[in-house]
Protein backbone atom coordinates (compact mmCIF):
# COMPACT_ATOMS: atom_id res chain seq x y z
CA UNK A 1 0.00 0.00 0.00
CA UNK A 2 2.56 2.67 0.51
CA UNK A 3 3.49 1.68 -3.02
CA UNK A 4 0.58 3.05 -4.25
CA UNK A 5 0.06 6.09 -1.77
CA UNK A 6 3.58 7.01 -2.81
CA UNK A 7 2.81 7.11 -6.48
CA UNK A 8 -0.59 8.63 -5.75
CA UNK A 9 1.19 11.61 -4.13
CA UNK A 10 3.70 11.87 -6.79
CA UNK A 11 0.86 12.09 -9.52
CA UNK A 12 -0.30 14.96 -7.02
CA UNK A 13 2.70 16.91 -7.34
CA UNK A 14 2.19 16.76 -11.10
CA UNK A 15 -0.76 18.74 -10.93
CA UNK A 16 0.57 20.79 -7.91
CA UNK A 17 3.34 21.50 -10.42
CA UNK A 18 1.36 22.63 -13.17
CA UNK A 19 -0.27 24.85 -10.92
CA UNK A 20 2.20 26.54 -9.68
CA UNK A 21 4.34 26.85 -13.39
CA UNK A 22 1.30 28.58 -14.64
CA UNK A 23 0.69 31.13 -11.66
CA UNK A 24 4.64 32.04 -11.80
CA UNK A 25 4.11 32.57 -15.95
CA UNK A 26 0.66 34.90 -15.34
CA UNK A 27 3.06 36.13 -12.81
CA UNK A 28 5.69 36.87 -15.53
CA UNK A 29 3.56 38.22 -18.54
CA UNK A 30 1.71 40.85 -15.87
CA UNK A 31 4.74 42.06 -15.01
CA UNK A 32 5.91 42.09 -18.58
CA UNK A 33 3.07 44.24 -19.39
CA UNK A 34 3.21 46.71 -17.08
CA UNK A 35 7.23 47.33 -17.72
CA UNK A 36 5.65 48.07 -21.19
CA UNK A 37 2.66 50.21 -20.27
CA UNK A 38 4.94 52.40 -17.99
CA UNK A 39 7.78 52.50 -20.33
CA UNK A 40 4.94 53.32 -23.10
CA UNK A 41 3.46 56.06 -20.64
CA UNK A 42 7.13 57.08 -20.47
CA UNK A 43 7.85 57.74 -24.22
CA UNK A 44 4.13 59.44 -24.60
CA UNK A 45 4.39 62.04 -21.82
CA UNK A 46 7.89 62.78 -23.05
CA UNK A 47 6.90 62.82 -26.91
CA UNK A 48 4.12 65.14 -25.08
CA UNK A 49 6.69 67.79 -23.77
CA UNK A 50 8.74 67.69 -26.73
CA UNK A 51 6.03 68.79 -28.88
CA UNK A 52 5.12 71.29 -26.38
CA UNK A 53 8.18 72.91 -26.26
CA UNK A 54 8.64 72.89 -30.31
CA UNK A 55 5.09 74.37 -30.00
CA UNK A 56 5.99 77.38 -27.75
CA UNK A 57 8.95 77.78 -29.96
CA UNK A 58 7.00 78.30 -32.85
CA UNK A 59 4.21 80.40 -30.89
CA UNK A 60 7.43 83.11 -29.77
CA UNK A 61 8.98 83.04 -33.18
CA UNK A 62 5.47 83.75 -35.12
CA UNK A 63 4.92 86.59 -31.98
CA UNK A 64 8.67 88.46 -33.08
CA UNK A 65 8.04 91.35 -35.54
CA UNK A 66 10.94 94.21 -35.98
CA UNK A 67 10.59 97.46 -37.35
CA UNK A 68 12.91 98.97 -39.28
CA UNK A 69 13.05 102.62 -37.80
CA UNK A 70 15.67 104.23 -40.08
CA UNK A 71 19.10 103.25 -41.58
CA UNK A 72 22.00 105.33 -41.76
CA UNK A 73 25.20 105.17 -43.57
CA UNK A 74 28.01 107.69 -43.21
CA UNK A 75 31.15 105.95 -45.54
CA UNK A 76 32.21 103.97 -42.77
CA UNK A 77 29.58 102.72 -40.62
CA UNK A 78 25.85 101.36 -41.33
CA UNK A 79 23.79 102.38 -38.47
CA UNK A 80 20.50 100.16 -38.16
CA UNK A 81 17.66 101.67 -35.99
CA UNK A 82 15.23 98.53 -34.55
CA UNK A 83 11.44 98.83 -32.84
CA UNK A 84 10.35 95.64 -31.35
CA UNK A 85 6.41 95.93 -32.37
CA UNK A 86 5.79 92.33 -31.93
CA UNK A 87 3.85 90.94 -28.83
CA UNK A 88 7.33 88.97 -26.86
CA UNK A 89 10.14 90.47 -25.03
CA UNK A 90 13.45 89.55 -25.42
CA UNK A 91 14.48 89.77 -28.96
CA UNK A 92 17.68 89.43 -29.80
CA UNK A 93 20.11 90.07 -32.96
CA UNK A 94 21.31 87.28 -33.93
CA UNK A 95 23.18 87.82 -37.25
CA UNK A 96 22.93 90.77 -39.93
CA UNK A 97 23.60 90.33 -43.58
CA UNK A 98 24.30 92.83 -46.43
CA UNK A 99 23.65 92.52 -50.09
CA UNK A 100 23.16 93.81 -52.85
CA UNK A 101 19.49 94.37 -53.78
CA UNK A 102 19.44 93.76 -57.53
CA UNK A 103 21.11 90.37 -57.50
CA UNK A 104 21.09 89.28 -53.83
CA UNK A 105 25.06 89.14 -53.95
CA UNK A 106 26.09 88.98 -49.96
CA UNK A 107 28.56 91.85 -49.23
CA UNK A 108 29.05 91.37 -45.65
CA UNK A 109 28.06 89.48 -42.52
CA UNK A 110 28.06 90.28 -39.02
CA UNK A 111 27.54 88.07 -35.84
CA UNK A 112 25.87 89.35 -32.81
CA UNK A 113 26.07 92.97 -33.07
CA UNK A 114 25.98 94.96 -29.92
CA UNK A 115 22.68 96.45 -29.45
CA UNK A 116 22.66 100.15 -28.13
CA UNK A 117 20.14 102.43 -26.79
CA UNK A 118 20.07 105.93 -29.52
CA UNK A 119 21.64 107.97 -26.86
CA UNK A 120 24.49 105.06 -27.95
CA UNK A 121 24.43 103.46 -23.81
CA UNK A 122 24.85 99.92 -24.59
CA UNK A 123 21.63 97.87 -23.56
CA UNK A 124 22.54 95.53 -20.92
CA UNK A 125 20.58 92.53 -21.36
CA UNK A 126 21.06 92.68 -25.20
CA UNK A 127 17.76 91.86 -25.94
CA UNK A 128 14.45 94.64 -27.78
CA UNK A 129 11.37 93.60 -25.02
CA UNK A 130 7.90 94.99 -26.35
CA UNK A 131 8.20 97.98 -27.71
CA UNK A 132 12.11 99.00 -26.78
CA UNK A 133 13.82 100.86 -29.33
CA UNK A 134 17.40 100.26 -30.13
CA UNK A 135 20.03 100.24 -32.82
CA UNK A 136 23.41 98.55 -33.65
CA UNK A 137 26.45 99.67 -35.47
CA UNK A 138 27.88 97.60 -38.87
CA UNK A 139 31.64 98.53 -39.13
CA UNK A 140 33.69 98.48 -41.16
CA UNK A 141 31.46 98.55 -43.89
CA UNK A 142 32.18 99.77 -47.32
CA UNK A 143 29.65 100.53 -49.57
CA UNK A 144 28.56 102.12 -52.64
CA UNK A 145 26.51 105.65 -53.28
CA UNK A 146 23.71 105.57 -55.22
CA UNK A 147 23.41 101.84 -54.92
CA UNK A 148 20.23 99.95 -53.37
CA UNK A 149 21.09 97.61 -50.86
CA UNK A 150 19.53 95.11 -48.50
CA UNK A 151 19.66 94.24 -44.49
CA UNK A 152 18.94 91.26 -43.78
CA UNK A 153 17.65 90.74 -39.63
CA UNK A 154 18.24 87.23 -38.09
CA UNK A 155 16.81 86.84 -34.34
CA UNK A 156 17.68 84.57 -31.83
CA UNK A 157 14.35 82.77 -32.52
CA UNK A 158 15.29 82.22 -35.98
CA UNK A 159 12.98 85.12 -37.48
CA UNK A 160 14.11 86.81 -40.69
CA UNK A 161 13.26 90.78 -40.78
CA UNK A 162 14.64 92.62 -44.33
CA UNK A 163 14.92 96.31 -45.21
CA UNK A 164 16.24 97.54 -48.31
CA UNK A 165 17.69 100.93 -48.18
CA UNK A 166 19.77 103.23 -51.00
CA UNK A 167 23.22 104.45 -49.64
Amino acid sequence: MNLKKARKRLHERCAISAVISNVILAGAVITVSFVVLFWAQYRSSAYNEQYSEAMNADIAKLKERLAFEYVFYDKANLTVYLLNCGTIDNVTVQTVYIYFSGNGTLVKVFSSPTLKQFNGAPITDQDLDKGEEGCFVLSPLSLETGVNYSVRVITGRGSTFEYTFIT
